[in-house]
C-alpha cells in the first residue's frame, strides 16, 4: 500500500513541476523584457540628472570668473562671499578654493599677510605623500600657487591652507594646462585630506589693470579658482527625480575607459540580501562636457525580487491546493499508522537520552523507589560512595549512606525523610556531609525531588548529589593566586611610579648632594693648608673635621632616603606620623622649590597626625602631590609660586591638604584625573594619581582634587586616625 502510494506521489510531483516550468519559462521571459525596459529609461533618467550636475559646475565656476573679470582689483571677502551664496544651491559642489598665485618676490609680502590673518604658525607648505605622509614646508621656488582660501572653512581641512598645489604631483599637469589655455579643467580624482573622493573643477584668474593696458603687458594671473566636487554627492540622485536607488552608479574618465572614479552601488530594495543575482543589466553613456571628460556606467543587478511572481504565484497556488487535497485523502490512512510508529521510537529514544545523560552528567544521581531503596545509581554516584552497582541496587539507602550536616546544634530533619513526607523538592543547607557505610566523609550540595506518576502519586525520589570538595579547593587556589598577582602588579607600578617621580626630582636631588661633597671638599682643602702652619693650627683643623664628617653624614642622609624610596622592598604598615612624612618630602624636594622660585607654606598641625600606613609609600603620595603642583606653577609670575602644606584633624579622621596658585585643573580633566595612563603632560606616563589613590584607599583612606576659586587647585588626602591614638580634642578648623 505504501509503494503504491508513493508511486502515486512521484507521479504527480512530476506533472506538476513540468506544468510548473513551462508557465515559469513564459512568464521569466516577458518579465526579464520588462525589467530590460524600465533599465534603459531609468539610466538615461540618471544620465540626465548627472550631466545637468556637470553644467551646474562649469555654469558656478564661470560666474565666478565672470564676476572677478568684471572686478578691477582682485578682494578675497567678496569671493567668499559670493561662493557662499552659490554653494548652498548645488550639493555636489563641497568647496570653492582659490589658489594665490605667488612669485619669489612677493614672498615674504604674502607670508606677512597671511600670518596676519592665520597666526604665526602660517607658512607655505607641501605634502609628503611619498615619504612621511606629512606636510612639510616648501622651498622657495619661483611661482607657488598657494590655497589662501576654503568656503565653507572647514575645521578638518585647516592644515589644507598654505598647500603649495602647483608643485604637486597630482594637480601639477592639469594646473598648468588650464593657466595655459585659460579655460576650465578638470584635475584627476584623489581622496580628500579629511576623508571622501573629489576631484577639482580649476579656472585661472586673471586681470587686466589699467597701469598694465596702458603699459601693453599681459594679464596679469591672480590665482586659480577651484570647485571641490564631491563624487559621492554628484552621482546621488535625490528620490524626487524618478530614479531608482538599486541602479549602481559610476563615473569613469573617458580618455582612459577602464579607470573608475567613484562608484555608489545601487541599493536593493526590491532583491539582495541572501538571494543571488540572475544577471546583470549594464550601459554606458558618455557625459558631454569638454572640462569634465568623464563617462557614466550605470549598472543594476538583476535579483528574484524584482520580477512580479503574483499572477504566477496565484494559479500555481491553484493547481497545488487542488493536487494537495487530493492526496491528503489517499495519505490520511497512512497518517495513522505513521504516527503509532514515531511514538513508539520517540519513547525509546527518549530512554536512551535519558540514561546517557545520567551517566554523562558530574553529579551523583540517586533514584529511589516508595520503599526507600536505591533503584538506581549513575556511575558518578557509585564514585562518591565507593561501591559498585551491585552492592547497592535493591538496598535501602541507609545501609549505603547517611546525609548529615556539618557541626549542627540541633534535630533537623533528614533531607530524603522530608522530601517523601512533603512530596516536593527539599534543597540540601550549606556544608551537607555525605557519610558512607565504609566511613568516607564528603562535603556536597545539591537536592532531593520526588517522582510522581501519571496520576499524581509519589512514586519515588531522585537524589542529586555534587562533591564540593575539588570545587572549594580549586576556588580557593584561583583566589590566593589571584591576590598573589595583584599585589605583584601593585608593586610594580608603584616603584615605576616612584622612578618616574625621582626622575622628574633628578636635578634637585643631585644639588643635594652636591652640595655636602662641596663643602667636604672644601673642609679638606682648608685643613690641608692649616697643616703647614704647624701645631698654632690644631683647633681650626679638628673644627674643618668636623663639619666634613657632619656634611657626609648629611649625604649619607640623602642617599639613604632616595634609595629608600626607589627600592623594591616590602610593605611595612606601621604607626607613622603624616607631618614627619611631610618633613621627609621636603627633605628631599628643597632644591626644586628654591631653582623653580616657589615659596613653600607648611600649616602643620601642632597635634601627632598618626596614622597605620607604609611610610615609603606615603612620602611617595606627598612628592607626586609636590611635583605636581611644582608643574602647575611653572608658567606663573615669581610672586604668585606658593604651595602650601596643611595638615589638621576633622574628628577621627588625618587630612592632609596640597595647596598650589596656579590655574587650576580644567573640568574635563577633574573626571578623569585619577584614571590610569591618564597625564596632562607631554611626557606623562599617567601613572602617578592612580597609584597615588591606591595607596590611599588600601589604608581606608580618600584622595580627590578639587579648584578654589582665585587660588589653584587642591589635592585632599583623608585617612583614618590610629585608634591607639586617643584623639581627644579636635584641631580649631582652619580657615
Amino acid at each position: 500500500m505504501l509503494d503504491y502510494l508513493h508511486k502515486r506521489l512521484h507521479l504527480f510531483v512530476l506533472l506538476w513541476l513540468a506544468v510548473s516550468l513551462m508557465v515559469g519559462i513564459q512568464w521569466a521571459m516577458s518579465e526579464y523584457q520588462r525589467i530590460q525596459e524600465d533599465f534603459d529609461r531609468t539610466a538615461r533618467l540618471a544620465h540626465g540628472v548627472i550631466a545637468r550636475k556637470l553644467d551646474q559646475n562649469e555654469s558656478v565656476l564661470a560666474a565666478l570668473d565672470a564676476m572677478l573679470m568684471s572686478r578691477q582689483k582682485f578682494e578675497m571677502p567678496i569671493l567668499k562671499s559670493f561662493s557662499h551664496q552659490l554653494l548652498s544651491h548645488y550639493s555636489q559642489l563641497y568647496t570653492v578654493e582659490f589658489f594665490q598665485n605667488v612669485s619669489r618676490d612677493n614672498r615674504n609680502t604674502f607670508l606677512d599677510e597671511m600670518q596676519q590673518r592665520f597666526g604665526k604658525t602660517f607658512f607655505i607648505r607641501d605634502f609628503d605623500i611619498a615619504g612621511r605622509r606629512s606636510w612639510v614646508p616648501a622651498p622657495v621656488r619661483e611661482q607657488h600657487l598657494v590655497v589662501t582660501m576654503i568656503e565653507p572653512d572647514i575645521a578638518a581641512a585647516s592644515s589644507v591652507y598654505g598647500y603649495d598645489v602647483l608643485h604637486e604631483p597630482r594637480f601639477a599637469t592639469e594646473i598648468k594646462q588650464a593657466i595655459r589655455s585659460g579655460r576650465k579643467v578638470a584635475s584627476v580624482p584623489f581622496d580628500l585630506y579629511e576623508g571622501g573622493r573629489v576631484y577639482l573643477l580649476m579656472q585661472p584668474v586673471f586681470l587686466d589693470s589699467p597701469v598694465r593696458q596702458a603699459s601693453g603687458a599681459h594679464k596679469e594671473l591672480i590665482g586659480v579658482v577651484a570647485l571641490v566636487v564631491y563624487c559621492e554627492k554628484l552621482l546621488t540622485i535625490s528620490p524626487g527625480e524618478g530614479v531608482p536607488a538599486d541602479l549602481e552608479l559610476s563615473i569613469m574618465a573617458t580618455a582612459n575607459p577602464g579607470s573608475t572614479i567613484y562608484t555608489i552601488p545601487g541599493k536593493h530594495s526590491n532583491g539582495g540580501g541572501w538571494w543571488p543575482a540572475v544577471a546583470k543589466l549594464d550601459i554606458s553613456l558618455p557625459l558631454v562636457s569638454q572640462s569634465q571628460p568623464f563617462t557614466l556606467r550605470v549598472g543594476k543587478e538583476v535579483f528574484p525580487g524584482d520580477f512580479k511572481f503574483g499572477g504566477l504565484l496565484l494559479r500555481e497556488g491553484l493547481v497545488l491546493s487542488l493536487m494537495l487535497s487530493l492526496w491528503l485523502l489517499y495519505s490520511q490512512r497512512l497518517a495513522l499508522r505513521r504516527a503509532q510508529s514515531q511514538a513508539d521510537e520517540a519513547l525509546f529514544l527518549q530512554s536512551e537520552r535519558a540514561a546517557v545523560a545520567l551517566n554523562a552528567v558530574h553529579d551523583g544521581v540517586i533514584i529511589l523507589d516508595t520503599q526507600q531503596q536505591i533503584e538506581m545509581a549513575n556511575p558518578m554516584a557509585l564514585t562518591l560512595l565507593g561501591v559498585s552497582r551491585e552492592e547497592v541496587v535493591g538496598q535501602p539507602y541507609q545501609n549505603v549512606f547517611r546525609l548529615i550536616g556539618e557541626l549542627s546544634a540541633e534535630f533537623a530533619e533528614n533531607p530524603i525523610s522530608e522530601c517523601y513526607r512533603q512530596a516536593h523538592t527539599v534543597e540540601l543547607p550549606e556544608r551537607m556531609q555525605l557519610a558512607t557505610a565504609r566511613g568516607h566523609v564528603r562535603l556536597v550540595e545539591g537536592a532531593i525531588a520526588p517522582l510522581f506518576s501519571r496520576a499524581g502519586s509519589l512514586t519515588g525520589v531522585v537524589c542529586a548529589l555534587r562533591d564540593m570538595g575539588p570545587v572549594r579547593q580549586r576556588a580557593a587556589e584561583a583566589l590566593e593566586a589571584s591576590e598573589l598577582r595583584v599585589k605583584e602588579h601593585l608593586e610594580k607600578l608603584s616603584h615605576v611610579a616612584r622612578l618616574h617621580t625621582m626622575g622628574e626630582m633628578a636635578s634637585g636631588i643631585a644639588h643635594e648632594v652636591n652640595q655636602p661633597l662641596t663643602a667636604i671638599s672644601n673642609y679638606c682643602q682648608a685643613s690641608l693648608q692649616l697643616l703647614e702652619f704647624g701645631e698654632d693650627s690644631r683647633p681650626q683643623i679638628e673644627s674643618a673635621l668636623r663639619l666634613a664628617v657632619a656634611q657626609a653624614d648629611r649625604a649619607g642622609e640623602i642617599i639613604k632616603r632616595l634609595r629608600a624610596l626607589v627600592s623594591k622592598r616590602a610593605m611595612e604598615i606601621r604607626l607613622i606620623d603624616l607631618n614627619q612624612v611631610v618633613g621627609n618630602c621636603m627633605f628631599l624636594a628643597e632644591y626644586d622649590l628654591k631653582e623653580r622660585g616657589i615659596e613653600m607654606v607648611q600649616l602643620l598641625s601642632v597635634y601627632p597626625m598618626t596614622v597605620m600606613a607604609d611610610s615609603i609609600q606615603m612620602e611617595q603620595v606627598v612628592l607626586n602631590l609636590l611635583s605636581n603642583a611644582m608643574d602647575a606653577l611653572r608658567d606663573e609670575p615669581v610672586m604668585k609660586r606658593h604651595i602650601i602644606i596643611h595638615t589638621r584633624r576633622e574628628g577621627k579622621k588625618a587630612i592632609l591638604e596640597v595647596r598650589d596658585t596656579g590655574r587650576g585643573i580644567s573640568p574635563e580633566s577633574l573626571e578623569v584625573l585619577f584614571h590610569p595612563f591618564f597625564s596632562t603632560k607631554q611626557n606623562g606616563m599617567g601613572l602617578g594619581l592612580s597609584i597615588c589613590q591606591t595607596i590611599v584607599e588600601q589604608y581606608g583612606g580618600l584622595i580627590c582634587a578639587e579648584n578654589i576659586p582665585a587660588s589653584g587647585a587642591c589635592f585632599r588626602i583623608e585617612l583614618p586616625l590610629s585608634q591607639t591614638v586617643a584623639a581627644t580634642e579636635q584641631e580649631p578648623a582652619a580657615g
